[in-house]
């Protein structure tokens, strides 16, 4: 998974080293004129929806040192959803023309029903659900606080590295259809995050902006974490505080927990589309 979250991550940072290059040259060329474009704003909060079009979940869980348990694709294993619909939120507050923080926030509820086979066996956490029907549910949440440093900050263009922090969770529960075998599983793992923002005003009402982020992390052999994450959207300024946009996402994440007393290991791909509305201050 972790060369998988690399190789889908390379193509949004070429395609964001090359719109830094489009967009820096074509603001050197526009600094003479006299017009007051998108990014002045010192506060910005967003609301909208993430339609994810599309999830791909891998999972194992055990409490036995001594392995893993069965690997599990949650669509194919389980029945699980592959598409949903969910809120989502997004701000940012700026301390001057160079620095800020940003916030986002949202969460993924994904259920599934599925009849298992005895053949192969199904172990979740010790306990071997294989031959009968088992009723799932995957709960993933995402909190991100991250700060930006614009290299380059116009009225026209933002150029912005920005580091922060991602805590991601996960909440899995599985039991049987007669309710005499339960088990539910927890992690959470905060994920230090580095990356790059774009923002472009191609007039003073429309604007495109671009998030890459990345980050890989190791501790003792206790934590391993990786994620991905990019972003592009376009919005339109209906009024001078108000803006209406649309965009593409996609966010890859692998996280394995090797604890004394719990082991286990997600690893977690959504893409979809954003809607939404922005008022800014």
């Amino acid at each position: 998974m972790l060369k998988q979250l690399s190789r889908a991550f390379a193509v949004p940072v070429f395609t964001g080293l090359v719109l830094t290059g489009v967009v820096s040259g074509n603001v050197s060329a526009a600094d003479d004129e006299a017009v007051v474009y998108a990014f002045p704003d010192k506060f910005m909060f967003r609301a909208g929806a993430y339609i994810v079009d599309g999830s791909n979940t891998q999972f194992s869980v055990s409490s036995d040192v001594g392995g893993l348990g069965t690997v599990i694709d949650y669509s194919r294993d389980l029945g699980g959803d592959t598409r949903d619909t969910i809120p989502r939120i997004d701000a940012y507050y700026r301390f001057n023309e160079r620095h800020r923080i940003d916030f986002t926030s949202f969460a993924i509820d994904r259920k599934g029903t599925r009849i298992l086979a005895i053949d192969p066996p199904v172990v979740i956490d010790g306990e071997d659900f294989s031959g009968g029907a088992i009723n799932s549910e995957i709960k993933y949440n995402l909190y991100r606080l991250g700060y930006g440093y614009s290299f380059y900050h116009s009225d026209k263009a933002e150029l912005t590295v920005t580091a922060g922090l991602n805590v991601t969770s996960y909440d899995l529960k599985f039991e049987d259809d007669t309710g005499a075998k339960s088990e539910s599983a927890d992690v959470t793992a905060p994920l230090p995050m580095f990356g790059l923002r774009m923002g472009y005003a191609i007039t003073p009402k429309w604007s495109v902006h671009y998030v890459s982020e990345a980050f890989f992390i190791e501790l003792d052999d206790t934590i391993k974490g990786a994620m991905i994450n990019y972003e592009l959207n376009t919005e339109y300024k209906i009024f001078k505080n108000f803006a209406i946009g649309a965009g593409f996402a996609r966010l890859g994440t692998s996280v394995e927990v090797n604890a004394d007393d719990w082991k286990g290991k997600v690893s977690d791909s959504y893409r979809g589309y954003t809607v939404f509305g922005t008022l800014y201050f």
